[in-house]
């Protein structure tokens, strides 16, 4: 690695964006974990990711060809399915490539935090979980908390079972774990079904000499009554939501009855028990299912019945196949030529399913589809994590999920900017940045529905524009002001806002997010015929971006005066401070990047283009100011200004300059508007390269390692944690190992969306044509399909010239070059991968002009080796129906 001497002293990186308060007093010591990476400091610029040798991935079980274009996940489930019905050891290949084997990395003493168990239901899911006994003991969550540490125990009258953790498994659809009491050796498979039951499925196997009798019993805190040979609970409220003193709370959203049964179990006063013998040299199976009963589910009655009567084998097949045949159902397979990354995707894609909540919950909370932040920590539907979400979540198949998001948003924020679902209460209450409107009008130029869906989404859209407007204000009525780090999503790491003591800023983020939801509400109504909305929306948009370009671009390199300059560019666009009836540039920067992410800036040819405001860009990469990794939120060069400030004797400049997820997803939307409207030399694609796999390499617990991965939900440095009382003589050190927090699995961010825009280059349109727009990856193949666009199968296959021949391709079956096909059907192969366009209308493959100079895609040079020449039937936007959905 090289490290630039700017700072005399060792400096520090830090973490970049959090979404949580940052205080010392909520944090347990053993909800983090240090890892061995070691950040030096400020300068630090580490090349590349690297990778461990040996890392176990499973590989798919099907190779892509010609065959499986356009159901290459339907194949892989195919031949997972019929392996497993031969053997139910045999685990599809999804659960395989996921599992965790053993005791997690993070695992430390058997947290129950960080061992999390991956199956869960619609609803219902395990926060945490107590390994040491039987059953499924742990904080239960039913949409959210139910105040109690356990759902039901199983105990065995032999004493206490002992884990052999060594056979540990965890694996997306159950966990696998063996355990020994009394002479027994105990199998537990256990997991929580689609519709909300809780199954542990036993076998008892005997290696003595002697028979083995022993006393089974159940219990759970849920249960009332005994009728029949189940236990029940009655209203059981789902869930129970538990305000802090003082402050408002919703006693329960729903209520569902609880049924508890067990084979040939009876029950005895509040308890399930049975008496079992266990022969020698033999085993015997028994089955233990709660049913989370909803009316607003009818499926989870008739779910619970069917696991109620399965026999374990039967009950084992159905969950493991039911769980997945959501994958070919939902996501789009990804193929690219590293396979550790490649891993991380199909995780991300796992990760974002296990954040979404289908409670069907009656009212105005979660009712529909949706992701929340962070199941096992906020857990809610927190405004400024809503588009980040939504980025990967439009590009799965069934639009229920991003809509769903962008539904509930919309319903409870009345008419005014989007807020926070009011589903907790006390969690994150405040409102928040987001470009909601902009990615959701992405997801209609991918799913559609037509002039009803859009004009729901319009008119929130233009709500949120104006509400914002009208409720994060300052001296300018065009510009967002915030007064609140946590606004942002990055909290303490907002280091512009502790310049000057705090207070009020014009602020660049979210003036840049509400002019993009601007821009696509004036566009929706432009395509539902709305002039007079749209000329509404159009004004806005502009005399926010005006307000922008007048007022907050400073002009020169040196923001504080003190000699030095603080860019590499010519000046820099900055937020602005209150000062009574004036806004004053604020010289400490965070990520100012999100002018160019959403537009504000005008690109070459347009109205106000200046080239001076791409010098700003020059920064990237830059490890003095913002380095690929750690991909901070703030600008290292402020952020050793506010150590400076601290030190001086201003202790309102502490703060915090840690890095998570959604900045790695901001920094990505820089890189990419770069690529095509904003080129300059410091940035190209092996900058977008290096900066994604870096975002795959911080799954790893141990560094760079893929046995376990784990979406954390921000990270920090030793030397700088925000729970140490610091001093001017004892000042954080931006330096030291890094710490993963307690937040586990948390999508908070979004990357696989990327790789469908950007490495494979589709680019989201409302009308019949298909654009591709690629950011030329230097991968020699790779392949995007199952990818479900205007009601119709996508897929996208590069196998570079250079190395591969239509005799001798990557992909058996189909020809080199840059082709796609629709429904399983080639149009369309040219040499290299530019910026196309496919006409449905007349099977013709046109070049774009008018592309910036020095944008990538160039296609100059760009020969049409194949085009199909007649027209193939694809819908518009408008035209594409949501009526064969059955969530609708």
């Amino acid at each position: 690695m090289a490290k630039k001497k700017k700072w005399s002293r060792k400096m520090w990186v830090a973490a970049l964006c959090t979404a949580v308060t940052l205080n010392a007093g909520i944090v347990p010591a053993s909800a983090n974990y240090t890892t061995d990476f070691v950040h030096e400091g400020v300068g630090t610029d580490y090349g590349e990711a690297k990778w461990k040798q040996g890392n176990q991935i499973t590989a798919q079980p099907v190779d892509f060809s010609r065959e499986t274009i356009g159901q290459m996940m339907q194949a892989i489930e195919d031949f997972d399915f019929a392996k497993f019905a031969q053997d139910n050891s045999d685990l599809p290949w999804i659960d395989s490539l996921l599992v965790n084997t053993g005791v997690i990395p993070d695992d430390a003493g058997d947290e129950g935090g960080a061992n999390t168990l991956y199956s869960r239901g619609s609803a219902l899911y395990m926060k945490t979980q107590d390994n040491s006994k039987l059953g499924f003991v742990g904080t239960v969550h039913y949409a959210d908390t139910l105040n109690k540490d356990t759902m039901y125990s199983i105990s065995l009258s032999t004493g206490a079972v002992n884990e052999d953790k060594s056979k540990r498994k965890n694996y997306p659809s159950h966990g696998d774990q063996t355990y020994s009491s009394g002479g027994l050796e105990i199998n537990q498979r256990k997991f929580i079904s689609a519709y909300n039951s809780a199954v542990t499925l036993l076998k008892l196997t005997n290696k003595g000499s002697q028979p083995v009798t022993v006393k089974m019993t159940v219990k759970s805190p849920f249960v009332t009554k005994a009728e029949g040979n189940e236990l029940i609970g009655t209203r059981v409220a789902a869930p129970l939501m538990v305000g802090r003193a003082g402050e408002q709370y919703v006693e329960a959203m729903s209520y569902v009855d609880v049924h508890l049964s067990g084979d040939g179990m009876s029950a005895s006063g509040s308890e399930l028990v049975k008496e079992i013998t266990v022969p020698a040299g033999g085993s015997v199976d028994e089955k233990v299912v709660m049913g989370w009963l909803a009316e607003e589910i009818p499926a989870s009655k008739t779910q619970y019945a069917a696991f109620k009567e399965a026999g374990n084998d039967q009950a084992f097949a159905d969950q493991v196949k039911q769980y997945n045949e959501w994958w070919a159902q939902n996501i789009p397979y990804i193929d690219i030529p590293d396979e550790n990354v490649k891993k991380v995707l199909y995780y991300r894609w796992w990760c974002n399913r296990f954040n979404l909540l289908e409670a069907n919950i009656p009212g105005n909370d979660w009712q529909f589809p949706m992701n929340m932040e962070g199941v096992l920590g906020y857990n809610n539907g927190i405004t400024v994590s809503v588009p980040w979400a939504m980025q990967d979540l439009k590009w799965l198949r069934d639009p229920s999920y991003a809509y769903g998001t962008w539904l509930a948003q919309g319903e409870y924020s009345e008419n005014a900017n989007y807020k926070n679902n009011p589903g907790r209460p006390n969690i994150w209450t405040w409102d928040m940045m987001q470009n909601s409107s902009q990615v959701g009008w992405e997801a209609y130029k991918i799913y559609g529905g037509g002039d009803k869906v859009l004009k729901k989404f319009a008119d929130f859209s233009a709500n949120d524009v104006t509400g914002t407007l009208a409720h994060f204000k300052g001296n300018d009525p065009n510009l967002v002001y915030y007064n609140h780090g946590p606004i942002t999503g990055n909290d303490g790491d907002t280091v512009s806002m502790h310049w000057k003591g705090g207070g009020n800023y014009a602020r660049l983020d979210g003036s840049a997010t509400a002019y993009a939801n601007a821009v696509a509400a004036q566009q929706m109504y432009e395509q539902l015929g709305d002039t007079a909305k749209a000329a509404q929306m159009k004004d806005i948009a502009g005399k926010i971006q005006q307000a922008v370009l007048t007022g907050m671009w400073y002009d020169e390199s040196d923001f504080d005066g003190d000699g030095v300059a603080d860019t590499n560019g010519e000046g820099s666009f900055l937020h602005k401070k209150v000062e009574g009836t004036k806004d004053v540039f604020n010289p400490w920067r965070d990520n100012n990047m999100f002018v160019f992410n959403f537009g504000v800036v005008p690109k070459a040819g347009e109205s106000g283009y200046d080239p001076k405001y791409l010098t700003q860009l020059y920064d990237y990469a830059d490890p003095d100011y913002y380095p690929i990794f750690p991909f901070f939120t703030a600008d290292q060069n402020s952020i050793m200004k506010r150590v400076e400030a601290f030190k001086n004797g201003e202790t309102s400049a502490f703060g915090t300059d840690q890095f998570a997820w959604c900045n790695f997803g901001n920094y990505i939307n820089t890189v990419r508007a770069s690529l095509r409207y904003y080129p300059v030399n410091n940035i190209d694609s092996s900058t977008y390269k290096t900066l994604f796999d870096w975002g795959a390499w911080l799954h790893t617990v141990e560094p760079g390692n893929t046995d376990h991965l784990d979406s954390n939900e921000f990270f920090w440095l030793e030397d700088y944690f925000f729970g140490t009382p610091w001093t001017k003589d004892n000042p954080p050190n931006p330096s030291g190992k890094m710490v993963r927090a307690w937040i586990h699995h948390d999508t908070l961010g979004m990357m696989n969306y990327t790789v469908l825009e950007d490495m494979a280059g589709l680019q989201p349109r409302t009308d019949d044509i298909i654009e591709l727009w690629p950011i030329n990856v230097d991968y020699d193949h790779f392949a995007v399909d199952n990818v479900r666009y205007h009601d119709a199968d996508l897929t996208i296959v590069w196998q570079d010239p250079a190395k591969y021949s239509d005799s001798n391709p990557y992909y058996a079956g189909i020809p080199a070059g840059y082709s796609l096909f629709i429904n399983g059907e080639r149009v369309l192969t040219t040499n290299e991968m530019s910026h196309i366009l496919f006409d449905t209308a007349t099977g013709k493959v046109t070049k774009p002009t008018g592309d910036i100079p020095g944008a990538v895609g160039d296609n100059t040079n760009t020969k049409v080796l194949f085009e199909k020449s007649s027209a193939v039937r694809l819908a518009s936007a408008d035209e594409t129906t949501l009526a064969n959905n059955a969530k609708r």
